[in-house]
């Protein structure tokens, strides 16, 4: 493996960003094989240097962990928040280790997250090019007609860029609103409510309940839990990345 900046690594465990590791190592927090490095263009091999920050170790001698959590509504997606909101550390604080989350939700959505500690499974979960796909159970006002169902599977242009097919199943409709199956192999900034938006319907409640092979099935609210040995394996493989020993 060719070496990469430091930096970069720290950034990729999802510690910091690029900007913020290079304070972390300016402040003297960051030590390589023992030894504190101040070098911001300090070159390492996570899989041969040993990393820590704040006397944690990070990289490949880092073991690594998955988590699923049911993401309440009106709680941010993110580890903390400058206006004070909930964010996923207030359900996270009994875990005996540091996770974040590999993507996000809307504030207003609830619904399946995966956290992990593994920047390389968080990073390809995330990444368009992975297309792992991710299903919502969708209510908007009024309904979308046969031909607009169509032109929703097929694509439509949202800010002069055209979507991915897309999946949508009418799970329930009446007069006033109804409910839809979507499933979406990208995830852009408010996308399920701008594709509905492109028809004139409003979206009211925006639940996820799969990323790839994970389901929100049997969580509650609020509730974190580690993945199977098998929710594991059939992620790893969605992602095509090789199980640790």
């Amino acid at each position: 493996m060719t070496k990469i900046r430091l930096n970069r690594v720290i950034s990729q465990d999802g510690i910091a960003s690029v900007r913020e590791a290079d304070e972390l190592i300016r402040q003297g927090r960051v030590l390589i094989n023992g030894v504190v490095e101040t070098g911001l263009g300090f070159m390492v091999d996570p899989r041969i240097d040993h990393i820590m920050v704040d006397g944690e170790p990070i990289g490949g001698h880092k073991k690594k962990h998955y988590y699923l959590f049911f993401k309440p509504k009106n709680v941010v997606s993110t580890m903390d928040d400058p206006e004070g909101r909930p964010s996923i550390s207030d359900f996270t604080r009994g875990l005996s280790v540091r996770v974040f989350p590999a993507g996000r939700l809307d504030f207003d959505a609830d619904g399946l997250m995966l956290l992990t500690n593994d920047g390389q499974v968080a990073n390809l979960a995330m990444h368009p090019r992975s297309k792992v796909p991710k299903t919502y159970q969708v209510k908007v006002e009024g309904s979308l007609a046969e031909n607009e169902l169509v032109r929703f599977r097929a694509g439509i242009s949202i800010e002069r860029k055209r979507t991915l097919p897309a999946r949508i199943i009418p799970l329930e409709v009446r007069p006033s609103n109804a409910w839809y199956e979507v499933t979406l192999a990208e995830g852009r900034n408010r996308q399920i409510k701008k594709m509905f938006a492109f028809f004139r319907k409003r979206v009211l409640k925006i639940r996820r309940v799969a990323i790839g092979p994970l389901s929100l099935e049997g969580l509650a609210p609020g509730e974190v839990r580690k993945l199977t040995a098998r929710e594991s394996k059939l992620l790893f493989s969605a992602l095509g990345v090789k199980e640790e020993p």
